[in-house]
């Protein structure tokens, strides 16, 4: 069994609150906060907002070591580009916690509340997409100097790995999602695999959407969240990532694409051949959204954030399989390098 398969942690604000003293020593209010695979809660008194998250009790201690590291090293780096959460050490100086619970262990870590709206709550109007890529160019490039070998792993949250679509492209009843499904994989067997070794891998954040991303007040974005879903693959998968979730419910796509790649070429580098790659590695990235939608939904259908994107996620998956992707792909490379 794995994080994927098992529920996340129930703990009640009531608990969370009594956790933070015993383990952090302060006095908070509680709220929850939405959540996949871990819990959330959003703690706050008078003198500072922070965030306790509790991990899945399938999860590796390796893999939550891999995220507390990283955002260590944005503590270290003092990046003024990239803002990301700050850790909250226990009162006897540690990094993480531990809770036990009917025979169960959790662990736990807290960090600092990073403060702003999510890109989710911004009028659309406003949204600069350039600055985006911008910013995920100048994140891109913050972690260029983290390393852990941990990252190196079989997750089926990273575009690279094609293998759990595969296994569960049968969960689709209705015949044109499993084929659209299964467009996708070939067009990425056939024009991702023979040229990967032409597509720079890196540590990625993975998960730039706009429930991640953060604005501050004067509309700058300029705060990253959640690395819970960091990987070893490739670099162009960051923008890749932030295109799929961008271009949903929202009009012209291309334009929207292209103009986060510009943004994100300002400060990181992309190769001709990794802007070709991105359309197919967003196409699957949002295969892999729905195909998880659909199987954990199945396991929690209590969990409604589970779907939170997936309508729009097929509409937009339904539009592509009509297109054709290398012209897309050379449309791209002309509209960032014209």
């Amino acid at each position: 069994m794995s994080t994927f398969s098992i529920p996340p942690p129930s703990f009640t604000k009531s608990d969370a609150k009594k956790i933070v003293y015993d383990v952090y020593g302060l006095i908070v209010k509680a709220r929850t906060l939405d959540s996949d695979r871990d819990q959330n809660f959003y703690l706050y008194n008078k003198e500072k907002e922070f965030v306790l998250k509790i991990y899945n009790p399938k999860e590796s201690i390796d893999i939550i070591n891999m995220q507390t590291n990283v955002l260590h090293h944005f503590q270290e780096i003092s990046s003024d580009l990239v803002e990301a959460p700050r850790i909250i050490n226990t009162l006897g100086g540690k990094r993480i916690g531990r809770v036990k619970r009917n025979n169960t262990e959790y662990v736990l870590r807290s960090v600092s509340f990073v403060n702003g709206t999510q890109l989710k709550d911004i009028d659309e109007k406003t949204i600069s997409y350039y600055q985006l890529g911008t910013f995920i160019g100048n994140l891109t490039k913050a972690l260029e100097s983290f390393s852990d070998a941990h990252a190196k792993r079989i997750f089926p949250w990273d575009i690279n790995n094609i293998d759990f679509l595969k296994k569960h492209s049968k969960l689709f009843k209705a015949e044109k999602e499993e084929r659209i499904i299964s467009h996708f994989i070939k067009e990425f067997e056939k024009n991702i695999l023979p040229n990967k070794n032409l597509l720079r891998k890196s540590i990625i954040h993975n998960d730039c959407n706009d429930h991640n991303i953060i604005v501050n007040n004067n509309n700058k974005i300029y705060g990253i969240i959640d690395f819970g879903d960091m990987v070893y693959t490739y670099v162009a998968a960051e923008p890749a990532v932030c295109i799929a979730y961008a271009v949903l419910g929202r009009g012209d796509s291309l334009s929207i694409a292209g103009d986060i790649i510009k943004g994100f070429c300002l400060t990181s580098y992309l190769s001709s051949e990794e802007i070709k790659a991105i359309i197919y590695l967003v196409c699957i990235r949002l295969c892999i959204s729905v195909t998880m939608a659909k199987y954990r939904s199945e396991i929690f259908p209590e969990n409604k954030y589970l779907m939170v994107s997936n309508i729009e996620a097929w509409e937009f998956l339904y539009f592509m399989y009509q297109e054709d992707l290398e012209t897309w792909s050379k449309r791209l490379v002309q509209y960032v390098r014209p």
